[in-house]
């Protein structure tokens, strides 16, 4: 653990408060925080003596700058139902998940992951692993590169930036690739060009980091992890997170769905939680002022029955 944490002290997590009124009726345990960042949220162990935090995260530097006191480990959303089986650390009494990407590494120029420094393209939340910005943008094939900005950017630009990008190899960086983006648009309002940057750069990184899969395969395997009365709480920051929040929790919060005139259900199908009166939390417009980075953020939870 890394004493000299100077970079990472200003940062505030988001809905620290909102989150805190969820832990206070969660059940005695262990409760993971899979995104451990700057511990903002792993903080309210100190305020709720009755959970035993565990952290993770998939950024190394997160690890290396953790409080000297704090539990954390070095894995992705995907790993972490492994880790508590193979410690017995289950049943937990819940999990907290802040998805997308963390502000050290948006403001940290070299991990590449903003579009207003220019820098390497990289984009890795886990710096150990082999691919990087770079060679999603320079070796895959056209085909493959339309497909991906398509899914994950949703920009109507999708199709005519991608043939843009394959003419334009190789792009050397952060920089270079945004004249490409802006090179592929037709004349508009700047404000609609930045948000395609945006999206495209978006696209990226959910490739990079596989992103959207990492969600899914986590959260079903965690589901099942969770003592009665314990929470499974998501915040997400763009609606490929949030949809896939809101099909799952759907999904575990379903009873029979057999039609009425079936006397004695075939369906086999269980409800295993519960949604709160309170379906999602947004941030407070003072919070939005303070941090510009939370505005579109929303927090869902269930509760395990």
């Amino acid at each position: 653990m890394n004493a000299n944490r100077a970079e990472y002290l200003p940062h505030k997590g988001v809905m620290i408060e909102e989150f805190s009124s969820i832990l206070k009726n969660v059940p005695a345990g262990y409760f993971i925080d899979a995104t451990y960042g700057y511990g903002s949220h792993y903080r309210l162990n100190e305020q709720y003596e009755h959970l035993n935090f565990i952290g993770f995260d998939r950024d190394l530097e997160s690890i290396n700058n953790s409080h000297n006191d704090d539990k954390v480990y070095h894995l992705k959303f995907s790993q972490i139902s492994k880790f508590l089986k193979d410690n017995e650390l289950i049943p937990i009494s819940g999990i907290f998940y802040d998805f997308g990407v963390s502000s050290h590494q948006i403001d940290k120029s070299s991990r590449g992951f903003s579009f207003q420094k220019d820098s390497d393209l990289d984009m890795r939340m886990d710096q150990l692993q082999d691919l990087t910005a770079t060679e999603v943008v320079n070796d895959y094939s056209e085909d493959n590169l339309i497909a991906i900005l398509k899914l994950y950017s949703q920009d109507k630009f999708s199709k005519k930036i991608g043939k843009a990008i394959v003419n334009s190899r190789p792009i050397s960086g952060s920089q270079n690739l945004v004249e490409v983006i802006k090179d592929a648009l037709p004349k508009q309002n700047p404000i609609y060009t930045k948000k395609t940057i945006r999206r495209i750069f978006q696209a990226l990184r959910i490739e990079v980091n596989n992103e959207l899969d990492e969600i899914k395969t986590s959260l079903e395997s965690i589901k099942n992890l969770i003592s009665k009365d314990g929470v499974i709480v998501c915040i997400s920051y763009h609606s490929l997170e949030d949809k896939i929040v809101k099909n799952f929790i759907k999904e575990i919060s379903i009873d029979c769905i057999c039609e009425p005139i079936v006397p004695i259900c075939k369906c086999n199908t269980r409800q295993e939680y519960k949604i709160p009166k309170k379906r999602k939390f947004v941030p407070t417009d003072k919070e939005k002022e303070i941090n510009s980075r939370s505005k579109s953020a929303i927090m869902r939870y269930a509760i395990k029955i």
